[in-house]
C-alpha cells in the first residue's frame, strides 16, 4: 500500500537538489524517476488497474483532470523544476481526489 509518507520521502531527498538547482544530475533523475513511478503506481492502486490506458480515463473513478496533457508535460520536463512541480500537484490531487473517492464509496455502501 502506498502512503503519504513513500511520496514525503522522496521529496525529502529531491527538494536538495531543487534547491541546488541540480536536477539533472544523475542521483536527482533516480529519484525523479521513483517518483514519477510512486505516482503512477498509486494512480493505477486506486482505479484498480493494471496498465494505465489514456484511451479510457474516463472509465476511471480518480483521474484528475487533464491527466494525458499533465503526464505528457512531465515526460517531457521530468528533470526540470517545472516537471517535478507538476509531479507534486499531480500527487496532491490524486491523494484529495482518491479520499473524496473513497468517502463516496463508503457512503454509498451505507444507504
Amino acid at each position: 500500500m502506498i502512503k503519504k509518507t513513500d511520496f514525503e520521502q522522496l521529496e525529502t531527498q529531491i527538494d536538495p537538489y531543487v534547491k541546488q538547482k541540480q536536477l539533472k544530475s544523475t542521483e536527482a533523475q533516480k529519484l525523479l524517476d521513483q517518483y514519477l513511478e510512486l505516482i503512477l503506481s498509486f494512480f493505477k492502486r486506486v482505479n484498480n488497474i493494471d496498465d494505465i490506458n489514456f484511451d479510457h480515463l474516463d472509465d476511471y473513478p480518480v483521474v484528475p483532470m487533464n491527466f494525458k496533457e499533465r503526464y505528457d508535460y512531465i515526460q517531457m520536463r521530468k528533470y526540470h523544476f517545472m516537471g517535478y512541480r507538476q509531479m507534486k500537484t499531480m500527487k496532491d490531487e490524486l491523494i484529495k481526489m482518491n479520499a473524496s473517492y473513497q468517502i463516496r464509496r463508503k457512503r454509498e455502501n451505507k444507504g
